[in-house]
């Protein structure tokens, strides 16, 4: 009785600990995919009006089995010359550097994105329109980022919660014009 005692706690802290990481490789995983989709289609699509939405149903998919308020934020972005995060971004949007969105994001309508010669006022991407993004590659074309932040939530009580963050960077696609 003596020995189950003691190696049942620790057969329990080994099985919740490989547990534990398996679920979080698993979510680092699709967090992995869902930027380096979302940035590549924003990176294809360039300055066209519905970047941002697209890039948003693009994710939706890999973020599917993430509960939508576990989903602490999406950033697209336009990358320091580091490839950083602009100075702000990491909390709120900044006019013609980021947009911030959360996992409700994900459930928008292209009726969310009202403006077409313009971002209107109260459009998600208002603050760094997509029409705003340099494509011309004889400017020098813009980078663009997609940052996500997700929070994982243990299965193992000894081991804390955290946010997984995973980022992509690409370069807009330039557009050939004849």
């Amino acid at each position: 009785m003596i020995e189950v005692a003691m190696v049942v706690p620790l057969l329990a802290t080994l099985v919740l600990g490989v547990a534990e990481l398996g679920f979080h490789v698993r979510d680092m995983q699709r967090i992995t995919a869902a930027s380096q989709a979302g940035a590549r289609v924003v990176s294809s699509e360039g300055d066209a009006r519905l970047a941002d939405f697209d890039a948003l149903m693009t994710m939706a998919a890999p973020l599917s089995d993430i509960a939508p308020a576990d989903i602490e934020r999406i950033i697209v972005f336009l990358p320091e010359s580091d490839g950083g995060l602009p100075l702000g971004c990491d909390t709120s949007s900044i006019l013609d550097k980021c947009n911030h969105y959360d996992g409700n994001s994900l459930a928008l309508t292209t009726s969310s994105f009202t403006g077409t010669i313009d971002c209107g006022v109260f459009d998600p991407d208002r603050f760094w329109c997509p029409l705003d993004r340099e494509t011309d590659q004889g400017a020098g074309t813009d980078w663009i980022g997609v940052r996500v932040e997700v929070r994982h939530d243990s299965v193992a009580p000894f081991l804390p919660d955290r946010t997984i963050t995973d980022t992509t960077i690409m370069r807009i696609e330039p557009r050939f014009e004849p």
